[in-house]
């Protein structure tokens, strides 16, 4: 009996590779997963699911769009203390330290962005305590356009004018700090010219987790409503088989943690410092349910809406579905 093919837009990630590889599969539906397409919530290429900007998603459900609906499968995590970058010999080494400054970014409107964003207000730095400059980072990576329902920057914002990168203003000491997603190679190089703002920044992060109980999500997958309510088993299916592929994933990282000679003492930090974040689904954990009062709360915070989305709301009509 053949399988009816569900096209899937999703990186490969370590925990979702045996999805990728077919290791993990479905009796009904054969996953086709394009792990080259760039994160969209364009779905006019045919895709019937997909990775999305869980910033984006939210910042929809805040203004009453309804045309997409989220699963709680949090594909993608992490903290964000660790992506602000100073010159090498700046005398700077904390957020708090960044008040009345000077921060540049490449990205506005991207979920760590804005996850950057409230770690710096934890610190008690506000955005409007800075002064932001948005350009490109450098030759290579470029300053994100704004989508069109991007919320906009601080009207006092200033832009580089072109030819010019962020580094360079970090460098001619233009900038103290610039905050973005993947580090420049400098940064790991020994004695590079830029270094990691906080330099424990595991232990920054630990302490957010502790006194915030947030473990940041940037990414989650979606699927169109129509092809939801046309086809609720492939939706189902979906979410399930990707929480098949992380629990095999996970298994052998248990078993065979030897990607790195500690990778097996970060599994088992997962299980002592992060229980109820380990399994990234569903909305059950209350660590999870503060996250999402959180990314609702830190729009409203950072002035990207005018009223916030209810948490409660934001995976509500997946839940039914996936109750029927």
């Amino acid at each position: 009996m053949s399988r009816t093919r569900v096209k899937i837009a999703l990186r490969a990630y370590d925990q979702f590779c045996p999805l990728i590889n077919g290791a993990v599969s479905h009796p009904e539906f054969e996953f086709d997963v394009d792990f080259r397409a760039p994160l969209s919530d364009d779905f006019s290429s045919g895709f019937h699911a997909r990775e999305i900007s869980f910033n984006r998603y939210v910042l929809g459900h805040a203004r009453g769009e309804r045309n997409l609906i989220g699963l709680p499968a949090f594909v993608l995590r992490g903290f964000r203390h660790r992506n602000y970058i100073v010159r090498r010999d700046s005398p700077l080494t904390s957020l708090s330290e960044l008040k009345g400054g000077r921060i540049g970014t490449n990205s506005w409107g991207d979920t760590g962005t804005m996850w950057s964003r409230a770690a710096l207000r934890e610190s008690g730095v506000g955005v409007s305590d800075v002064s932001w400059v948005l350009g490109d980072l450098d030759d290579v990576t470029k300053l994100k356009p704004r989508a069109p329902t991007d919320a906009k920057p601080p009207a006092d914002t200033l832009y580089l004018s072109e030819g010019q990168t962020l580094l360079g203003a970090l460098r001619d000491h233009s900038l103290d700090a610039v905050t973005t997603a993947f580090m420049p190679p400098a940064v790991y190089e020994r004695n590079g010219e830029f270094r990691r703002l906080i330099t424990d920044f595991r232990k920054a992060e630990l302490v957010y987790h502790h006194q915030t109980g947030i473990y940041p999500v940037f990414h989650i997958m979606a699927v169109q409503r129509s092809f939801a309510e046309t086809f609720p088993d492939a939706v189902r299916a979906i979410y399930q088989t990707l929480q098949d592929s992380w629990n095999m994933w996970w298994t052998k990282t248990k078993n065979f943690g030897e990607s790195s000679p500690w990778a097996i003492e970060e599994a088992e930090t997962m299980l002592n410092l992060f229980p109820d974040d380990v399994f990234p689904f569903g909305t059950q954990s209350a660590s999870h349910r503060r996250m999402l009062r959180a990314v609702c709360d830190e729009q409203l915070q950072q002035n990207l809406v005018t009223a916030p989305a209810d948490p409660e709301a934001l995976f509500s009509d997946f839940e039914k579905l996936a109750t029927r």
